[in-house]
C-alpha cells in the first residue's frame, strides 16, 4: 500500500501523460471499447487547451488517479451578481490503487485548488452518494426526468436533425437564449456550444420557422444520456411536446425521457408531468461550499439548472 505522502498532484506535462490519462478513464469508466477517443467525449476539459483542468496523482511516474476541476461562472439572469464555481468530473482510481484512500486525497487537493481559484462551491455527479457525502458534499437542486412515449397523435412540427457546422454563431446565441429562463445558470459562450455538441453521438434536432429556429433539443452525449433530452428551447410546453412527438415516430424511437430542472416555471411543469408516462425527481447534483461564500453559492445552485453539455 503507498503512502498518501507519497502522491503527487498535477496537470499532465506531455502527450504521454495525456493518453496514459485517456486509457485510465476509458478502462475506468466505460463498459467497453469506444469507436472514438475518450477525450472527444470532453473537448473542453481534456484537450491539450484545457489542460490545467486536468488533475493527475502520480506515485513515482505512475498514473493512479485523476479527476477533473472546471472553474465555471454562476450568473444571475436579472441583475450582474455571478458566482464562480468548480464543476468535478471524470473521477477515477486506477483498479490496483483502490480503496486506499486515494480519490479522498485527491478530492481534498481539489479543494483546496478550487479555494486557491477563488470558488465558492464544488460541484459533482456521482452514485457513490455516501463516499462524498462523507467528503463534505450534499445534494442541490431537483430535476424531473420524465418519460414520453409514442402515441396515436399525428404530429409533423418540422423538427429535423442537424449538424452544428451548418449553424452561426448568431443562431447558437439564439438558442442559448432560447433554453428556459431560470434565476442563475452556467455561463457558455458559443464557441463552447459549438464544441460541445460535436461530442460524439450527440444528436441535435432543430425546428425553424422560416430562417429562424424556433425551437431545438439535443438528445446523447458520448456514451451517456442515450434517449434522454438533456438539453432544449421552445417557447411553450405545447411546442415542445410535439417537437418530441415528432422526434419519436420520425425517428422510431419507444420513448424519450425529459431533464427538466426543478426550479422551472410550474405551469411548464404541471403540463409537461400531466403528459409523461413516467416520472422520476432526483437531486440535480452533488454540491460541497467553499470558503465565506459557499452557501451563498450554494443556494445559488438550488435555483438554477447545470445543463447536460455542461455536466462532467
Amino acid at each position: 500500500m503507498s503512502a498518501l505522502t507519497d502522491i503527487k498532484f498535477r496537470n499532465p506535462l506531455s502527450a504521454i501523460e495525456r493518453g496514459s490519462r485517456d486509457s485510465l478513464l476509458t478502462q475506468s469508466l466505460r463498459e467497453g471499447p469506444l469507436n472514438w477517443s475518450y477525450d472527444s467525449e470532453y473537448p473542453l476539459v481534456l484537450s491539450p487547451e484545457g489542460n490545467s483542468t486536468s488533475w493527475c496523482a502520480f506515485l513515482d511516474d505512475q498514473l493512479i488517479g485523476h479527476a477533473n476541476l472546471w472553474p465555471r461562472t454562476l450568473q444571475h439572469t436579472s441583475n450582474h451578481k455571478s458566482l464562480e464555481i468548480g464543476l468535478i468530473g471524470n473521477v477515477a482510481t486506477h483498479e490496483k490503487f483502490r480503496g486506499q484512500g486515494h480519490m479522498r486525497s485527491l478530492i481534498h487537493q481539489l479543494a483546496q485548488i478550487a479555494e486557491k481559484q477563488g470558488l465558492h462551491a464544488l460541484v459533482l455527479w456521482s452514485d457513490l452518494s455516501q463516499f462524498y457525502q462523507n467528503l463534505g458534499f450534499r445534494s442541490i437542486g431537483r430535476e424531473w426526468r420524465l418519460t414520453f412515449s409514442r402515441t396515436d397523435l399525428k404530429v409533423g412540427t418540422g423538427i429535423v436533425k442537424m449538424e452544428v457546422n451548418s449553424l452561426t454563431e448568431a443562431e447558437l446565441s439564439s438558442m442559448l437564449a432560447s433554453r428556459p429562463m431560470l434565476e442563475w445558470g452556467i455561463n457558455r459562450t458559443t464557441d463552447e456550444f459549438r464544441a460541445l455538441l460535436g461530442i460524439p453521438e450527440t444528436l441535435l434536432f432543430v425546428r425553424r420557422q422560416g430562417a429562424k429556429i424556433i425551437s431545438w433539443v439535443v438528445i446523447g452525449k458520448g456514451t451517456d444520456m442515450q434517449a434522454i433530452i438533456h438539453e432544449w428551447g421552445a417557447s411553450s410546453p405545447n411546442e415542445l411536446l410535439a417537437n418530441i412527438q415528432t422526434i419519436i415516430c420520425d425517428y422510431n424511437a419507444r420513448s424519450l425521457t425529459l431533464l427538466v430542472p426543478g426550479s422551472l416555471n410550474q405551469q411548464w411543469v404541471t403540463l409537461l408531468k400531466h403528459r409523461a408516462t413516467d416520472i422520476e425527481e432526483h437531486p440535480m447534483a452533488m454540491g460541497m461550499p467553499l470558503g465565506s461564500k459557499g452557501e451563498l453559492a450554494m443556494n445559488a445552485l438550488a435555483k438554477s439548472f447545470i445543463w447536460g453539455l455542461d455536466s462532467i
